[in-house]
């Protein structure tokens, strides 16, 4: 700063009172008892606090809180999280750089590799992750942003023991985000045309059910029934993440469902999924990119929708452009193109959030998430091995070449704010780091639950975890398995010995498999609540009743789940006809399940279900009639408004 002057010494104070501020828990009011008995005002660091905030003071120097988080860490966040996630929303829209990301999911091409194959949790883990560098761009009051994952099994849990009803008063995000039960209509000239809507349409959150394809046995048959990724994919993306699509309904509903918030934190929780899935199938090791295009598990391939199959090679397709017209890739694009440096952008290097480079995470999971991580399916974690997957295991052609990284373009028109940011992570909302900690959308209200962190940089902290300093540039695996010796990068060795595919351009080696084995994928904590715990101990005592935790048990238990939701929870309601036709989908997980229960074609085991479930959740709402075969009876009004306002009205910016 210049010396130990009058102005420097200032606002060395200024920092010191701001940093107690957010990061010591607040700066706390004098009680009126005091202050008469004192004939004192306020704290002389409120005082500071308030006159910063208002603006009429301002901290001069703009790396305060990183150095001091350097050293001292941020032992206890106030909760600020939520105004500085929605603050980064609104700067992203604002600038620009947030519509790309609607452009991306709605491109045709793009869009192909994005949903129906068994690519759609890859392909959206690298729209996550540059989505989240984006959002940190945005100034450097965001650079520790994260987004929170949305845990709608939690919401499940609620609704099923009976203190609320819907999606919207089940989840405290959904009113976070703004809530549901009023909003602004304007109508703008874009183009000179008149465009008539609301800034993000959304549907009846308050009175959409929450589906029984979120609830904590049917979450559990959709992650562990898959014996691959090819096939535990499909399971995740038609059952639980197609049905809270829908019955959000409003931009949800339709592939322009990124202009919505609530698509991030809907996205992290399928993420977050994968995650649980990979660490039970695939295990705990850190594979090399040969090893990952050759894992029976962690890698399959299928069948395109626009004709061939997918390669583990294969370069993601994210391109934008304005009604698809001129499309462009992503990585190239003028105003987001650098938020894709050093991402990995092939489908194979996107299975493992430890391998991300500068951008790896962990998620902070507790209760019955946390219990699927630890214990699985009952079935043990694949072990450790010092010998890579058998190549004739590969389903494609294994190739080792390190996944190549996305170089930076020359960005003639992104605004200066939009620098690539420092990973900077959370733990929970609470223990704050330098890295990238996903963290739950707050069951209890914002600021009391999550994680998603990063393992780079120099700074241990009590979990294993580093904060970024300066950092060397990332070494990279060898290929002699031998994880716990990296071997020089090339900018520091000058010798580059990476067989990068000429088709793919990079101008930086893979920074993914950097041989640092502090990156943690999950951070487990202790945060359930009653109706968490309520739910899994009928779970885990019918379990027992029936014979114990097996496939057949696990499946049944999904099948009673689903029955109880159809006659004890208002029914089991079907897809819109606008629904079917833009997802391509074909019926609710649990609709399916049920019909077939009817039809006698998966019969319950359990003969007792009915009773013991009522013994530990009531019949909240029982079914006497057969339900609606469509709970949105106004969404297609809402799908035609989304599709012809919301993309145009977003524009402006």
């Amino acid at each position: 700063m210049g010396g130990d002057s009058h102005e420097n010494m200032a606002d060395l104070e200024r920092q010191a009172c701001m940093y107690e501020n957010q990061c010591l828990g607040g700066t706390q009011e004098y009680s009126e008892e005091f202050k008469a008995i004192w004939h004192v005002t306020e704290p002389r660091c409120k005082s500071i606090v308030d006159a910063i905030n208002n603006g009429s003071q301002s901290i001069i120097y703009e790396s305060w809180r990183e150095d001091m988080e350097r050293n001292f860490g941020c032992p206890q966040p106030t909760n600020m999280t939520y105004w500085s996630w929605t603050g980064a929303l609104a700067a992203a829209m604002d600038s620009g750089a947030y519509i790309k990301f609607v452009e991306m999911h709605t491109e045709m091409k793009s869009e192909m590799e994005a949903h129906r194959q068994c690519m759609f949790i890859y392909w959206h883990r690298l729209l996550l992750v540059v989505f989240e560098n984006m959002l940190r761009g945005q100034g450097s009051q965001y650079a520790c942003v994260t987004v929170p994952y949305y845990n709608w099994v939690g919401a499940n849990n609620r609704v099923l023991s009976g203190t609320c009803s819907s999606l919207g008063d089940c989840s405290s995000i959904t009113r976070e985000l703004g809530g549901y039960t009023s909003g602004t209509q304007r109508t703008v000239a874009i183009n000179g045309i008149n465009n008539s809507g609301r800034c993000v349409p959304r549907g009846e959150w308050g009175s959409a059910s929450v589906p029984g394809a979120t609830s904590y046995a049917s979450v559990r048959q959709q992650v562990f029934n898959g014996r691959n990724i090819g096939e535990m994919s499909p399971l995740v993306e038609q059952g639980c993440h197609n049905n809270v699509h829908s019955n959000l309904g409003g931009a949800m509903g339709t592939f322009a469902s990124p202009s919505e918030p609530l698509f991030w934190s809907h996205h992290a929780m399928v993420d977050a999924l994968h995650t649980i899935f990979h660490k039970c199938r695939v295990g705990t090791q850190r594979l090399t990119f040969a090893q990952k295009t050759a894992h029976p598990v962690a890698w399959t391939s299928c069948s395109r929708r626009d004709g061939g199959a997918f390669n583990p090679t294969d370069v993601i397709t994210m391109r934008t452009g304005v009604n698809g017209v001129n499309p462009i890739e992503g990585s190239q694009d003028p105003r987001i193109g650098q938020y894709f440096s050093g991402v990995p952008n092939q489908f194979a290097g996107l299975m493992d959030v430890r391998d991300l480079g500068a951008s790896s995470y962990s998620y902070e999971l507790s209760g019955q998430l946390a219990n699927m991580y630890n214990n699985c399916d009952g079935t043990s974690t694949p072990a450790p091995t010092t010998t890579s997957a058998p190549s004739t295991s590969a389903s494609q052609p294994v190739t080792s070449a390190p996944v190549p990284t996305t170089p930076v373009p020359v960005a003639s028109s992104a605004p200066t704010a939009a620098t690539q940011p420092t990973r900077c992570s959370l733990f929970g909302w609470f223990f704050r780091r330098c890295g990238n900690g996903r963290i739950l959308e707050a069951e209890h209200g914002w600021g009391l639950h999550g994680l998603r962190h990063s393992g780079g940089g120099n700074y241990p902290n009590d979990n294993n975890y580093y904060t970024p300093a300066a950092a060397p540039p990332s070494p990279q695996y060898n290929n002699n398995n031998n994880y716990n010796t990296p071997i020089p990068s090339p900018q520091t060795s000058g010798n580059n010995n990476n067989n990068i595919p000429s088709s793919t351009p990079t101008s930086a080696p893979s920074p993914h498999y950097d041989g640092n084995n502090n990156n943690q994928d999950v951070v487990i904590v202790n945060k359930s609540n009653q109706y968490e715990e309520r739910v899994s101990s009928w779970y885990d005592q019918t379990a027992i009743k029936m014979g114990g935790q097996c496939a057949e048990v696990m499946a049944d238990l999904e099948r009673q789940a689903c029955m109880f939701q159809d006659q004890c929870m208002g029914g089991t309601a079907d897809y819109s006809a606008e629904f079917k036709k833009i997802w391509g989908a074909k019926e609710p997980r649990c609709l399916t399940i049920v019909n077939a229960i009817n039809s006698g074609e998966q019969p319950i085991k359990h003969e007792t279900w009915r009773e013991d479930m009522e013994s530990f959740f009531g019949c909240p709402k029982p079914v006497s009639s057969t339900p609606s075969t469509d709970q949105n009876g106004g969404y297609g009004d809402v799908v035609q408004s989304a599709t012809d306002t919301l993309l145009s009205v977003i524009q402006l910016n």
